[in-house]
């Protein structure tokens, strides 16, 4: 799962003009969201959430 976090890393980066250039920002970002937002991936469903960096 960790290759799942890593392509939603870059996909942030990609997306978000303030996180373009902050590969740790961008996985803070994620972390935040799997907490608050468990549903939206399988895996952070299962609680494989966290491996971002």
């Amino acid at each position: 799962m960790r290759i799942a976090d890593k392509t939603l890393v870059a996909w942030a980066m990609r997306k978000y003009r303030r996180l373009k250039v902050h590969k740790i920002r961008a996985s803070r970002f994620l972390e935040q969201l799997s907490e608050k937002k468990p549903y939206l991936f399988v895996h952070w469903q299962k609680g494989m959430a966290g491996a971002f960096a």
